[in-house]
């Protein structure tokens, strides 16, 4: 299972934030905290920060802001986009089971190739 948003770019990117934070600090009101979410897929990152005690914090958080790489073709290089509220939160499964029937080398009309039907189905997605 493969999961290629970028988490090395989310690393360094809060990384390049908080040397940024670091040298204006004196200027800054309040607690700045740099939060790296663990695990986001499957409903386990903030869920779980949440459960673990995030909302306790001393002092509280009273905003967070977040990001997530995801390299749209319409959004040329370069540039971010967002809105107000919650924004890519999802995450999702599904299983598909591809039957086939095998054969000989000779006579591949006479066969179901199943890697045939899968790479059909993963280019139709």
């Amino acid at each position: 299972k493969m999961h290629a948003c970028g988490h090395d770019g989310h690393t360094a990117m809060l990384l390049g934030a908080a040397k940024v934070l670091k040298s204006v600090e004196g200027s800054l009101r309040g607690t700045v905290r740099l939060v790296f979410q663990p695990a986001e897929e499957g409903g386990a990152g903030a869920r779980r920060m949440l459960e673990d005690g995030l909302r306790s914090m001393k002092p509280p958080v009273e905003s967070s802001f977040a990001l997530h790489n995801w390299p749209y073709p319409e959004t040329p290089s370069g540039t971010v986009g967002t809105r107000p509220g919650t924004i890519m939160a999802g995450s999702g499964s599904f299983e598909i089971t591809l039957t086939g029937a095998g054969g000989h080398a000779a006579v591949p009309h006479k066969n179901i190739d199943v890697v045939v039907c899968g790479s059909a189905v993963v280019m139709a997605m």
